[in-house]
């Protein structure tokens, strides 16, 4: 038979236990709380240092007496962010040193320790950096992947305050619009207001001349102009030149040795390379991926020829891309004629095998002066080759006539239309600050 015996507690007694009760529900609640981004970067002056704080409970959570500490080469548990108020279920803290709320920024391609917690010691979640590794690019982060709850990784580009998810094109219209560096000035004026007019027009992707990231002018407005891309979730890609430098078609290939030419291919893979890591796009466009008419001087044999060239180029971008793992896309310009390998070297069929995008350039005004009809076989043309493939096409079109001047929103909502009644799977406008563009969220919904 069991027994039971009656404990009297005295009163400093039951406020011990009640004391006992009441930290063990706030280490619980603090459990809920994650490290689920790392953007370390050093103070240059021009790149914040942060560092994304949620709440994966179901609770709020209060984070008075809570900071983030580290531990690196110079620093031994230093508090380099003092934590306040309280976090909601779900939400997400970001601190800074753009506003001070971290008071240091943090070099990463040295070991360092993140706490986060009441002590160096009393941890709620650590992040480290373990072995030496590069530095990060402008807008690459340390990301839990799946958000909130995943391993750690690496990616070129970040979501401070959003969802960790790597780019999926799915998600996007398929819709971009043409830029030259020199409109980025214009682009960012009034913290980004004509990028987020493109992208509530309906427009998602935006392809900026590769002039852009290289001029020293447009550094700093380069800076803003992928901010604010990611901001408001307009893609940025790179507008890259292949087999065109310095105002000078570059042929690929080697006459005199037959041969391909192996320093061309490879400052076209470590520019793209260098454009994902730095910049963070999501997207690698190539242009002049073509000879300049003539393609059929340089068809040496099976193996050393022309179309043989710009594939080439095709599938090694497609392999850079691919390396990274994070849903990156291809898209390469095409020019308008069918049945122009002779001329240009480009077979669309062979070049969607590794481009994700053919964007053929259907410009109707001025010299080509394409009918209605004409307009539309060309996109079919291009959206069939593509498909042969598995590949898509999104047909390049024109935003001025024949005079160069600016088509109406009336007039370009015309052209896109007739676009949009083809099999291409989307449309690209040439360009930026030529035409009134017209509000397209109705397609390719």
């Amino acid at each position: 038979m069991k027994t039971f015996k009656l404990i009297l507690l005295t009163p400093a007694c039951l406020l011990f236990l009640l004391s006992c009760d009441k930290k063990q529900a706030e280490t619980e609640t603090v459990n809920y709380l994650v490290i689920n981004e790392v953007a370390a970067h050093e103070e240059t002056g021009e790149v914040d240092s942060w560092v994304e704080i949620a709440n994966t409970g179901t609770e709020t959570v209060s984070l008075e007496g809570m900071g983030l500490y580290i531990t690196d080469k110079y620093l031994k548990g230093q508090k380099i962010a003092d934590l306040s108020g309280s976090l909601e279920a779900g939400a997400r803290l970001v601190v800074s040193t753009s506003d001070n709320s971290l008071v240091t920024g943090i070099a990463s391609d040295t070991p360092f320790t993140l706490v986060l917690g009441t002590s160096a010691s009393d941890v709620a979640d650590t992040f480290s950096l373990e072995e030496e590794a590069p530095s990060l690019g402008y807008f690459g982060s340390y990301q839990r992947i799946p958000d909130l709850s995943g391993d750690w990784r690496l990616v070129t580009y970040s979501s401070p305050g959003r969802e960790n998810a790597l780019f999926d094109i799915s998600n996007y219209k398929p819709t971009a619009v043409w830029t030259w560096g020199a409109h980025l000035a214009d682009l960012t004026a009034n913290d980004g207001a004509k990028l987020r007019e493109i992208k509530n027009k309906g427009y998602d992707h935006i392809l900026l001349n590769f002039a852009g990231f290289e001029t020293a002018g447009y550094h700093s407005n380069a800076l803003k102009f992928i901010r604010i891309c990611d901001e408001i979730d307009l893609v940025p890609h790179v507008w890259m030149q292949c087999f065109y430098e310095g105002g000078k078609w570059i042929s690929p290939i080697d006459d005199e040795n037959v041969t391909y030419k192996e320093d061309v291919y490879e400052r076209i893979r470590n520019d793209a390379d260098r454009y994902i890591r730095t910049w963070g796009v999501k997207g690698v466009h190539l242009d002049y991926i073509r000879f300049g008419g003539t393609a059929s001087k340089h068809d040496h044999n099976r193996e050393v020829n022309s179309v043989g060239a710009v594939n080439r180029c095709c599938r090694e971008i497609r392999e850079t891309t691919d390396s990274f793992d994070e849903g990156l896309v291809t898209s390469a310009a095409l020019m308008p004629e069918p049945n122009s390998t002779a001329t240009y070297g480009q077979s669309p069929n062979m070049m969607a095998e590794y481009i994700h995008i053919l964007m053929p350039m259907i410009y109707r005004y001025g010299s080509y002066n394409f009918s209605d009809d004409t307009f539309q076989s060309r996109s079919n043309y291009f959206a069939d080759q593509a498909a042969k493939k598995g590949g898509v096409s999104w047909s390049g079109i024109q935003t001025y006539n024949a005079s160069n001047q600016g088509m109406t929103a009336t007039q370009l909502r015309r052209d896109i239309d007739l676009m949009a009644d083809t099999r291409a799977a989307g449309v690209v406008l040439f360009r930026y600050q030529l035409g009134e563009f017209p509000d397209i969220n109705d397609l390719w919904k």
